[in-house]
């Protein structure tokens, strides 16, 4: 493996810290399921959900480092390729596996899935399960983040179509504040749009930071001091979940996941700076670079295979259980991929088209 620190605007130089990030994730929502299911006494501090909160804010500004203004219609055709296809791909295979599991089992769809369908098509994220006019929901687990990214490159590429920098500044302001006070309303929304808008204002800051190279410059003294002041008071008192559209300290929290995000991304450029080798790592590179295809499997994962049993089975050992239940994951995650990118080279090889050579 080998990393060019002069690329630091370029999304392959993210591709470790991608990696890193999806093992993060599957381990955090692994500790999370461990909790609501044991109702253990291990409570996630304020600190622990900002750091969540500062790795998902990373990954949107990641994108945006990818950002480059296009038509709305060409922009809507390449994140419905790159994100809708999969998430509807996803969505499809869930509902599948769900009807063939009410088949094999003989239990009703309906009382065994059957929230999914309205879950799906709306892209709800009922944390826990709600009702929409007395249809039962649930929540479209880690497809949120897919969601919100699209809705978020829409929203972006919409407002840089605008001439004036002061306007395109106030309408991203405005997108953000507006995503925390929907929060406030309900925490159910239709295709994730709060988080959508608060995706925008994280896209807008991976694009600055990008344009400003802000992960190499040397930043004054009170930029400094203002990031440690918001991170602390977040760490503290607040506590955040982008995902279930929680900001206990309201803006001071919205505020802590843009700080954290880009305090990871300088860390992560640090760390750059030198050229790292080794299988391990390559591997942790191959994962950032196919993290669409991550989350998507590991949404799939976790409707499909009852973790909770794992759990269950080490009650008196905790760790170790959630030890054994990452492990597991990773490795049902990593056999899928494996399975469908097979699949997918076969089919491809099997349709590619023949070149003739005309010889005179």
């Amino acid at each position: 493996m080998r990393n060019d620190p002069g690329k630091s605007d370029s999304l392959g130089y993210f591709n470790l810290a991608r990696g890193i990030g999806m093992l993060l994730i599957v381990l955090g929502h692994t500790v999370a399921l461990y909790i609501l299911t044991l109702d253990t006494a291990y409570p996630v501090s304020g600190a622990g959900s900002i750091l969540g909160g500062g790795i998902i804010a990373a990954f949107f500004m990641i994108s945006g480092f990818g950002f480059y203004k296009r038509s709305m219609k060409k922009c809507l055709s390449i994140q419905t390729k790159f994100l809708l296809k999969p998430y509807c791909l996803t969505a499809a295979a869930i509902l599948g596996t769900k009807v063939l599991l009410s088949l094999i089992k003989q239990r009703p769809f309906m009382d065994h899935g059957g929230e999914l369908v309205l879950t799906y098509l709306l892209g709800l994220n009922a944390t826990g399960g709600s009702s929409v006019f007395g249809i039962p929901i649930e929540s479209v687990a880690s497809l949120w983040f897919i969601l919100a990214l699209f809705g978020g490159w829409i929203i972006y590429n919409a407002i840089m179509q605008i001439k004036s920098k002061p306007l395109q500044c106030c309408l991203i302001t405005g997108c953000v504040i507006i995503s925390y006070l929907m929060t406030l309303i309900s925490k159910i929304w239709p295709f994730c749009l709060p988080m959508a808008l608060m995706s925008a204002g994280y896209l807008a800051a991976g694009d600055y930071i990008r344009r400003n190279q802000l992960l190499e410059r040397k930043l004054p003294f009170w930029c400094w001091g203002m990031m440690l002041i918001i991170l602390s008071l977040s760490a503290a008192f607040g506590e955040v979940d982008i995902a279930d559209c929680v900001w206990r300290l309201g803006l001071i929290d919205v505020a802590g996941t843009f700080c954290a995000g880009f305090l990871l991304l300088r860390l992560y450029a640090c760390f750059m700076k030198r050229q790292w080798k080794g299988k391990l790592l390559g591997l942790l590179e191959e994962i950032g670079l196919k993290s669409i295809w991550i989350v998507c499997l590991h949404a799939y994962e976790k409707y499909i295979f009852p973790w909770y049993r794992v759990c269950a089975g080490f009650s008196d050992q905790p760790w170790l259980g959630i030890l054994l239940c990452f492990v597991c994951r990773s490795a049902v995650i990593y056999l899928l991929y494996w399975i469908i990118s097979r699949v997918i080279r076969k089919w491809k090889k099997k349709h590619r088209k023949k070149k003739i050579t005309i010889e005179l």
